[in-house]
C-alpha cells in the first residue's frame, strides 16, 4: 500500500517509533512513581529506594509533603501522557487515513489508464471492490500494525519498570499474560481468517446486486427485477452484519480472558510476595503491579483487537496486492502528449490484422484502407463483420496484432495522447453527468476552464440552440443523471456538441444514430452534412440513411474489406450490400 501511494515509510515509521518511546517513557514514569508512593503509604522509611533522592530535591523527608508531591507528579505525568497520546493518535489516524485515500485514488487512476483490451475483460463489481473496499481494509490493517508496534513498545516500558520493582514477580506476570494473549490469539486465528474471507466474498456479492439495480434502473423497472436485486443485496448485507457481529464478539473474548488472568496474577503475586518479603514491602510492590495492570490491561486489549483487525483484513490486503500486480503487468496510458509528434494528413490503415490476446481467432484480417483528410468515410457491414473492432483500432483503444495505422507519416501508437487530442467521438450511448449542460459539453473541465462562447457555438453547430432557449436556466440547466430529463435525440446531439467542443480533426460516430427515430436521425445527418469538408468524419452505422451521402463507404465482411465506393457504387457492385439495402436493415 505504501508502494502504491509512493509514501516513503522510513521517516514516518521512525517518527511513530520515537513518539511511542516518548509515550512509553511518560507512562513508565507514572507507574514508576507508584513505587515510592506505595512505600510511603505502607510506612517504609524515606531512606530506601529513590525516596532519599526525592527528599533531597524537595528539602524534606516529611511524608505529609512527599506523598502529595509524588502523587501530583504522577497526575502531571498521566495528564501529559493523555494529551500527547490523543495528539499522537490524531496524527497516526490522519496518516493512515490519508494513505488509504491516496491508495484508492491511485488504484482508480491506474484502472482508468490501463489498456482498453484488458479493461473490457474486467468485472465492474470486482473493480469497485478493489477501489473502495480493499483500500479501506488495507488502511485498517496498516493502522492496526502501527498500533501493534506502539502498544508493544508501551508494554515493554511497563515491564522494565516492574522488573526494577520485583524481577521474580515480573517474570511470573509476563509469562501469565503473554500465555493468555498468545494462547487465545492462536485459538482464534483460523476463525478470524475464515470470517475475513467470507466478508470479502460477501462484499463482492453485494456489489454484484447493487450495480445492476442502479446502473440498469430502467431495465430493472421494465423487467420487474428490482425485488430480485434488492433481496440479493439484502442477503449480502445481512450476512455482512452477521459476520461483523461475529468479529465484534470474538474481539471481546480476549478482554474476558485477560480479566481472568488479572485475578490469577494478583493471587499469584500476593502468594509470592508475602512468602518472600515483609508485609510493608509486599503491599508496596502489589500496589505498583496493580497500577501497572490498570494501565496494561487496556493496552493488551488493544493488541488483541489489532491482531483481529490484521487477520480479518488480510484478504483485502491480498486482493489489493493481486489488483496492483495485475495493473503493473500492463503498460499505463500517458495522458500528456510528448509534444514531438504531429498528426496531420490522410489516415492510412496498412495491412492490419487483429485478434484478442485470449483468442486465436482473427477479428480483422489484412485490412488496408486510406481515409483522405476532410472526407466523410463510412464503415458498413453485417453484425460481426469487424466494424467496431476496426473503429477501436482507429481510435487507438486497441493495438493491431499485425500492421499499423498512420496519420500522415506518423503511427497513431507513437503518441496516443497526442492522437486522442485530435479526436471527437460520439458513441451509441452518450454518457451524461448529472450536471449542467455546459459542463456536459466541456466534459471533465473545471467550471473556470469552460469556454462558454465555444459551448454556445458547438450547440448551434449541433442544432440545439432552440432546445437550449426553452430550458429554464439555459446552458446552466442540469440534465439529470445520465441525461434522464432529455430525449435520446437531444442526448446524441449533446454528444456531437461535446465532440466538436474539442475542435477535433477527426470526428467519429460509432452507431450514434442507431437508436434514434427517423426525424432525429435526419437532423443529425444534416448536421454532419454541414460539417462535411471541414474535418475528417468516420461513421459506423447499421442505418443506410446515415451514411447514404458519405464520400466513401467500405463494406466489411468476415473481417476483410469486401467492397469500397460510394453508396450507389456499392449497391451496384456488391450483392451482400445490395441485399442489406433491399431488406432495409440499414435504412
Amino acid at each position: 500500500m505504501l508502494r502504491l501511494t509512493g509514501t516513503q515509510p522510513r521517516r514516518w515509521v521512525l517518527g511513530t517509533i520515537l513518539a511511542s518511546l516518548a509515550l512509553a517513557l511518560l507512562d513508565g514514569l507514572g507507574v514508576a512513581a507508584m513505587i515510592p508512593l506505595t512505600q510511603l503509604l505502607s510506612g517504609v522509611g524515606t531512606d530506601s529506594g529513590v525516596l532519599p533522592v526525592i527528599s533531597g530535591l524537595l528539602g524534606t523527608d516529611s511524608p505529609s509533603v512527599l506523598i502529595p508531591a509524588i502523587a501530583g507528579g504522577m497526575a502531571v505525568a498521566f495528564i501529559l501522557k493523555s494529551i500527547v497520546t490523543l495528539a499522537f493518535r490524531w496524527w497516526l489516524l490522519g496518516r493512515t487515513s490519508k494513505v488509504s485515500a491516496l491508495a484508492a485514488s491511485e488504484l482508480l487512476r491506474r484502472y482508468l489508464l490501463s489498456p482498453y483490451a484488458v479493461h473490457r475483460t474486467r468485472r465492474l463489481s470486482d473493480v469497485y471492490w478493489a477501489i473502495n473496499d480493499t483500500t479501506t481494509l488495507a488502511g485498517s490493517v496498516l493502522f492496526s500494525m502501527l498500533t501493534l508496534v506502539t502498544n508493544a513498545i508501551f508494554l515493554v516500558g511497563i515491564v522494565v519498570v516492574l522488573a526494577i520493582a520485583s524481577p521474580l514477580v515480573t517474570l511470573f506476570v509476563a509469562l501469565l499474560f503473554a500465555g493468555a494473549v498468545f494462547g487465545i490469539q492462536r485459538s482464534l486465528r483460523g476463525l478470524q481468517t475464515r470470517i475475513g474471507e467470507e466478508v470479502a466474498r460477501t462484499s463482492r456479492t453485494a456489489w454484484q446486486f447493487l450495480l445492476p439495480g442502479l446502473d440498469g434502473f430502467r431495465e430493472a423497472r421494465l423487467s420487474s427485477r428490482a425485488r430480485i436485486f434488492t433481496e440479493g443485496y439484502e442477503r449480502a448485507k445481512l450476512q455482512l452484519a452477521h459476520r461483523g457481529r461475529q468479529l465484534a464478539i470474538i474481539g471481546e473474548l480476549p478482554r474476558f480472558a485477560l480479566e481472568v488472568a488479572f485475578v490469577i496474577a494478583i493471587g499469584g503475586i500476593s502468594l509470592v510476595l508475602f512468602s518472600t518479603v515483609g508485609p510493608a514491602e509486599a503491599l508496596a510492590v502489589l500496589g505498583v503491579f496493580s497500577a501497572a495492570a490498570l494501565r496494561g490491561l487496556p493496552t493488551l486489549n488493544v493488541l488483541a483487537n489489532s491482531f483481529a483487525a490484521i487477520r480479518s483484513g488480510r484478504i483485502g490486503m491480498r486482493d489489493l496486492g493481486v489488483a496492483l500486480d495485475e495493473l503493473e503487468a500492463s503498460p499505463s496510458h500517458q495522458e500528456v502528449p510528448r509534444g514531438d509528434v504531429t498528426y496531420e494528413g490522410d489516415l492510412r490503415i496498412e495491412h492490419v490484422s487483429f485478434r484478442y490476446p485470449d483468442s486465436d481467432q482473427l477479428i480483422l484480417n489484412d485490412v488496408s484502407l486510406t481515409i483522405p483528410r476532410n472526407r466523410t468515410f463510412a464503415l458498413v457491414g453485417s453484425s460481426g463483420a469487424g466494424k467496431s473492432t476496426l473503429l477501436d483500432l482507429v481510435l487507438g483503444l486497441l493495438e493491431p496484432t499485425q500492421g499499423d495505422i498512420l496519420c500522415g507519416s506518423e503511427s497513431i501508437q507513437a503518441d496516443r495522447a497526442a492522437w486522442y487530442g485530435g479526436l471527437g467521438v460520439v458513441p451509441q450511448e452518450v454518457f451524461l453527468l448529472n450536471d449542467t449542460l455546459a459542463r456536459n459539453i466541456a466534459f471533465g473541465l473545471a467550471p473556470d476552464e469552460i469556454d462558454l462562447d465555444r459551448v454556445r457555438e458547438v450547440l448551434a453547430m449541433a442544432r440545439l440552440t432552440d432546445f437550449v432557449a426553452e430550458l429554464p436556466d439555459g446552458i446552466e440547466t442540469e440534465v439529470g443523471e445520465r441525461g434522464v430529463r432529455i430525449s435520446g435525440g437531444q442526448r446524441q446531439r449533446i454528444g456531437i456538441a461535446r465532440a466538436l467542443y474539442r475542435r477535433p480533426s477527426l470526428l467519429v460516430l460509432d452507431e450514434a444514430t442507431s437508436a434514434l427515430d427517423n426525424l432525429t436521425e435526419r437532423d443529425i445527418t444534416e448536421t454532419l452534412a454541414r460539417l462535411k469538408g471541414s474535418l475528417t468524419i468516420v461513421i459506423v452505422a447499421h442505418r443506410l440513411s446515415t451514411v447514404r451521402h458519405a464520400d466513401d463507404l467500405v463494406f466489411l465482411k468476415d473481417g476483410r474489406v469486401d467492397a469500397r465506393g460510394t453508396f450507389d457504387e456499392l449497391r451496384a457492385a456488391n450483392a451482400d450490400f445490395a441485399r442489406l439495402v433491399e431488406l432495409g436493415e440499414l435504412s
